[in-house]
């Protein structure tokens, strides 16, 4: 497939800000990058953080700092894997555009195609799940956001049956009529996978293989507690209190969350797991062409304007900024920048995984500590990109 940079209408890189100086270049830009990340994980108090670029000339970079475990000590490592959580949401959508592209599926077709049983699938679309307009309520809520640690823990760890989460899908029901109006609901994507193992009979984990990591060749990409090969996770997960998150202080002061590390119920909403290098392959194909023809990229990119995206603390709002949802991906602002991509928060674990479409920049970080905010670690690493690569935007006002 030809390759093609994706249109959006973006915010260059702020030239201004920084002047005119010459950016630094090779090894003293990876020299930068490992200063920012040092200082950026102490600040928000993360053991460990690894922090990815791909760059337009095709380098890709990636530094690490702290520790993947503290009871060992051992050092994060640059390739290590580790939890994409909701970032997980756009691989799922990319195979269910590739089935619509294929004719096995369409945009406009409804639920009860394929889940008859839930109430109302007859009104709702593949692409009301896909933009998280359907309704449904977010039954994993009802799952994490319990009272009790060992309650929570007793119910995310559980093997549930597809019928049993089926039930929670309709015991929950619908905040809104399909269609009406906006509301984020990992329920939305449970179905996508249900979805497209019924119309591929093949496994989820395999669909996202044959659709996504052998065109890109990914190594180190793969669907935890889903694969009899599974690959070990390399980093443990710790939670604390952070100011402004509900249930952030489950886990005390800053405890490690490896026993919520087989939660089968992630799966399409969550389930994914990659290493830096893979994660930037793969928001680079999708962004450049390498898996979308031109119509389902247009409609992938097509942006609802939503409320704020996330668990953000509401120190981080801007009232004048909105965020955007199209097909599996969100639109964020920023000061000077439009990002595409989308975040990911699992447990002991924040991901953040975006693409600066106007310089063709594609960002991808990790914390081993939940409930980190994507904004303000994006505030950070976003102007020091800036000033790290000067050459990457010719252009000098905003478009």
């Amino acid at each position: 497939m030809r390759r093609r940079a994706m249109r959006i209408s973006s915010v260059c890189f702020a030239l201004g800000v920084w002047g005119a100086a010459s950016p630094p270049t090779g090894q003293a830009q990876e020299l930068e990058l490992q200063g920012l990340l040092d200082q950026l994980r102490g600040d928000l108090q993360a053991p460990g953080a690894i922090l990815g670029l791909r760059l337009p000339d095709g380098r890709t970079i990636t530094v690490a700092s702290g520790v993947s475990d503290l009871e060992s000590g051992r050092a994060i490592g640059e390739a290590d894997a580790y939890f994409l959580g909701s970032v997980s949401k756009v691989y799922t959508a990319t195979v269910t555009l590739r089935l619509v592209e294929e004719g096995r599926l369409t945009l406009e077709e409804p639920l009860s195609a394929y889940v008859p049983s839930l109430s109302r699938s007859n009104e709702v679309t593949l692409r009301h799940l896909l933009s998280h307009t359907s309704g449904l309520r977010d039954f994993y809520s009802y799952l994490y956001y319990r009272p009790e640690r060992a309650e929570m823990i007793e119910l995310v760890t559980k093997d549930w049956e597809q019928e049993d989460l089926l039930g929670l899908t309709e015991r929950f029901g619908y905040g809104f009529d399909p269609g009406t109006d906006w509301s984020y609901s990992n329920t939305n994507y449970y179905l996508l996978g249900l979805i497209i193992e019924r119309v591929t009979g093949m496994t989820l984990a395999d669909a996202y293989r044959s659709y996504i990591y052998e065109p890109l060749e990914l190594k180190k990409t793969w669907l935890t507690w889903h694969e009899p090969a599974a690959l070990p996770l390399e980093v443990t997960g710790y939670m604390g209190p952070v100011e402004g998150w509900d249930h952030s202080d489950m886990f005390g002061e800053l405890g490690p969350t490896t026993i919520l590390d087989r939660s089968p119920v992630e799966w399409g909403a969550g389930g994914l797991a990659a290493s830096a290098t893979d994660a930037l392959t793969f928001m680079h194909g999708l962004m450049t062409g390498q898996l979308l023809g031109q119509s389902m990229h247009e409609n992938m990119t097509t942006f609802r304007t939503t409320a704020r995206l996330g668990a953000s603390p509401s120190s981080a709002s801007e009232a004048s900024r909105s965020d955007g949802y199209g097909l599996g991906l969100v639109r964020m602002e920023r000061p000077g920048f439009t990002l595409v991509g989308h975040g990911g928060l699992f447990t002991g674990h924040t991901t953040g995984l975006w693409y600066v479409p106007r310089c063709d920049v594609t960002i991808s970080f990790f914390f081993n500590r939940g409930f980190v905010g994507q904004r303000p670690a994006l505030d950070r690493i976003l102007p020091a990109i800036n000033r790290l690569f000067l050459d990457l935007c010719d252009c000098a006002t905003p478009q």
